[in-house]
């Protein structure tokens, strides 16, 4: 089934003959490209030109062009135009903030403060106050709430209107699933001990006491290689029980959960009930030949519709602790099953 594509540049609408539209829930940026059909003078838009981009009625995009590329010769020409979300420049601009710093803030005061452009946060996510946060000369906003979003266990993507989205759990659930010989056109599976550790341990310091609980604070979190393998972190902000803890755990999920990971080809943009494919969210996955039987997060999403291929999507599938979620405990290969990791331990003194 053809979906119904509007991309509209500077308030009309601009005619193409494909698309390909791409978000992730590991990156602030989705973007989208198309293969215009022009005929007018000159080029169809031009880079920076405002620009939505709406499917069957729902919007999928808000940002701007970001390139414009043509191309033609004595008897024809084409062009192709890239978009981008508005956080673009959350990822690209400096902060311009008048005094770069902001005091007792969670990681959505610490994002708001210093959202100079009016890109917009959401996210309803709990993390702890910071008493000082400094941004460093330079740094975008993505640079400055990164850091201390991968302190805290959270995820950094983009919403349809182009405000950055801030998650630590996957936000929902497709329905229908996808199973071989119902749905699913192609599929690969990745299995990698590459990301396995056999414990994680998260150090740091604070920057404020001389007691061992600033000096010499540090968790450790059990990780899910069979053989003896563990992996040191530093904290890079102001350490603490609870952010060494569960720095410590989202460490240990999300090495546990990169190394399982599959792609999966389906016709059409929707699931059962007729929701669009979308990034952070679970998704039942039956297929034998893979030996997964489990629910998976998408990771990505990739949507392309052209008048050869038709309608496809592309679904980047992992296990749901590498976004944060939990042991999907199914009935998959052993391989794909790894056993949840524990609960982080936390010492003063390095006997963990």
């Amino acid at each position: 089934m053809f979906e119904r594509i509007e991309f509209r540049v500077a308030g009309k609408t601009v005619a193409h003959t494909a698309c390909t539209l791409k978000a992730s829930a590991e990156e602030a940026v989705r973007q989208a490209s198309f293969e215009i059909a022009w005929t007018g003078a000159g080029i169809p838009c031009s880079p920076d030109d405002e620009a939505t981009i709406v499917v069957s009625g729902e919007l999928w995009g808000t940002g701007f062009v970001s390139e414009v590329n043509g191309t033609h010769d004595a008897a024809s020409r084409s062009y192709s135009v890239t978009f981008v979300s508005r956080t673009v420049d959350a990822t690209e601009a400096s902060i311009d903030h008048p005094t770069m710093i902001v005091r007792d803030a969670d990681l959505a005061k610490v994002a708001k403060t210093f959202d100079m452009l009016g890109i917009g946060i959401e996210g309803d996510v709990k993390t702890e106050i910071k008493r000082v946060h400094k941004v460093v000369p330079g740094e975008s906003l993505f640079d400055t709430v990164e850091s201390e979003a991968r302190s805290q266990g959270v995820l950094i993507y983009d919403t349809p209107q182009g405000k950055l989205k801030l998650a630590d759990r996957p936000e929902g659930r497709q329905s229908g699933g996808l199973t071989r010989g119902v749905n699913i056109t192609t599929a690969n599976g990745s299995l990698s001990g590459r990301h396995a550790f056999s414990e994680v341990e998260a150090r740091g310091q604070a920057s404020y006491g001389t007691k061992a609980s600033s000096l010499r604070p540090r968790a450790k979190a059990r990780g899910t290689a069979r053989r003896r393998r563990p992996r040191l972190v530093v904290e890079e902000g102001e350490s603490t029980s609870a952010r060494l803890k569960k720095r410590a755990d989202w460490e240990a999920r999300r090495a546990a959960g990169d190394g399982v990971s599959a792609s999966i080809t389906t016709p059409g943009w929707r699931d059962a009930d007729g929701k669009l494919w979308t990034r952070n969210f679970l998704v039942a996955v039956d297929d034998d030949w893979l030996g997964i039987q489990q629910d998976m997060v998408v990771a990505d999403v990739t949507l392309a519709q052209d008048s050869r291929s038709g309608t496809t999507a592309t679904l980047s599938l992992k296990d749901p602790r590498a976004l944060g979620g939990e042991n999907p405990r199914g009935k998959s290969a052993a391989a794909w099953a790894a056993p949840a990791t524990s609960d982080p331990d936390y010492s003063e003194d390095g006997d963990v």
